[in-house]
């Protein structure tokens, strides 16, 4: 079977489209992958043929998929599959024309075994983990139990680098030490999607050291790779994974390595290990100074000192450290905001910068802006991306904007802080946003140490 993946440009390496085309390059089957707005998609589809075309979206993305599903399928015969975040909390958007199959959670198994029956032309309507369009019904499969991460082949990165020069050439490469955050923010879908896999194994699953350098050591052989930086939402959470890990990285791959961690974890020993291993640095979020937000709305149990202690930590091993902050929140005010920043410069990181929230529906947090009434709940006007505007009815929208766009470099210099109160007055313009994109590139340099940043 030839499956071909539809996805947004992208910088970073898809880990999750390249999983799941490593699974089905290992049952024998053939892939291939399209930038939607960069490339020819009519005439890919029409000189690969794909049997089955794969959006892989999220929220946000979800009505350019729609649109362009529906225009090559009134060209071109094959099977759509909506795969990744959206389709898995928004299950309803099989009933959309067009749309024959969505999978929701983990797709490894689920599409290999959904290419090996087309393949045999045998019944493939009750696959684990798929939901499937057949003689006019909606065939609601349960996902499957989660599976022992080590089985499953390593992403297929050639997909990738083999059309793509600039992913290959790039010196830093994306790998994932695990699956799944014990934490439950909010703001975000693992709180959701540990419910849909209740009862079906540990959510929270690490891959062994031994499997996750094997698969780093044959990225390092066989392509430039100067640094790595694993994708995990938080890091070494388990103290005798991390503790093995810090002895065997250095002595196998030996490079650089940034992680993301979270603030009421980090302590001397963590850090001791992280610098063992030869980590570079490090990200956490703050997302908010203030308290009753961050702990009572956020729910991120973390006090200002644990925020402070922390940087200090990383800081003093000699880490770089990059902070993640959210603007706009339901229940804050610009005031707050400010405040925010005014803690980031007190952290003192390499790189200090600020999404906007953007609530999404069927979290918890994006649930509560829809109750207290600053959002209707409306999917459709949802960004694809966190760094524009806030689509929640709230005061001072404009200046929270042009904040967003003014946060990083003011970290960097807070001898700015005074005029930057001021200038966020202005209409939002195009300036502030060149201002945020040279900015962010320029420390994130820093941060990685080379010139290139993924």
């Amino acid at each position: 079977m030839k499956i071909l993946f539809i996805t947004r440009d992208f910088i970073i390496e898809p880990l999750g489209i390249m999983y799941i085309a490593g699974a089905l390059k290992k049952a024998g089957h053939k892939t291939d992958i399209v930038k939607a707005g960069v490339e020819n998609i009519e005439e890919k589809v029409k000189n690969f043929a794909p049997d089955i075309v794969a959006y892989s979206l999220t929220t946000g993305q979800h009505g350019y998929f729609l649109d362009l599903n529906k225009k090559l399928k009134s060209q071109f015969k094959f099977l759509a599959v909506f795969g990744g975040s959206h389709p898995t909390f928004f299950t309803e958007i099989i009933k959309n024309e067009g749309v024959d199959i969505i999978c929701i959670g983990e797709g490894e198994e689920a599409f290999a075994e959904l290419a090996d029956k087309l393949a045999k032309g045998e019944d493939f309507s009750t696959i684990p983990n798929l939901w499937v369009k057949k003689n006019g019904a909606i065939i609601k499969n349960d996902v499957r139990p989660l599976n022992d991460i080590d089985s499953l082949a390593f992403p297929d990165r050639e997909l990738i680098y083999r059309k793509y020069p600039k992913s290959r050439d790039n010196p830093i490469k994306n790998f994932l030490g695990g699956r799944g955050c014990p934490f439950n923010c909010p703001y975000c879908f693992n709180h959701s999607l540990k419910t849909i896999y209740q009862g079906k194994g540990q959510y929270v699953r690490f891959r062994s050291v031994d499997n996750l350098l094997q698969e780093m050591l044959e990225v390092k052989n066989h392509y430039p790779m100067a640094m790595a930086y694993f994708q995990d939402d938080t890091f070494g959470t388990e103290d005798e994974w991390l503790g093995e890990f810090s002895e065997q990285y250095p002595k196998v791959i030996g490079l650089p390595f940034h992680c993301h961690a979270r603030i009421n974890l980090i302590n001397e020993r963590l850090v001791g290990f992280l610098k063992k291993a030869e980590c570079s640095g490090v990200t956490f979020a703050i997302e908010t100074a203030d308290d009753r937000l961050r702990n009572q709305i956020l729910e991120r149990n973390m006090t200002k000192d644990q925020i402070i202690r922390a940087s200090g930590l990383v800081k003093k091993a000699g880490l770089k450290l990059r902070i993640f902050n959210m603007l706009g929140l339901p229940e804050g005010s610009l005031k707050d905001d400010l405040e925010t920043l005014k803690l980031n410069i007190l952290c003192k990181p390499d790189l200090g910068w600020a999404s906007i929230y953007q609530p999404y529906p069927r979290t918890k947090l994006g649930d509560l802006c829809v109750q207290k009434g600053i959002y209707d709940g409306d999917i459709d006007k949802i960004s694809e991306t966190f760094f524009e505007d806030s689509v929640l009815d709230i005061k001072d929208k404009a200046k929270i904007n042009n904040l967003q766009k003014l946060f990083c470099l003011t970290v960097s210099f807070p001898i700015l802080f005074p005029l930057v109160k001021v200038l966020i007055n202005l209409p939002p313009n195009g300036l502030f946003k060149k201002t945020y994109a040279y900015w962010k590139e320029k420390l994130n340099r820093k941060i990685y140490h080379i010139q290139k940043t993924i």
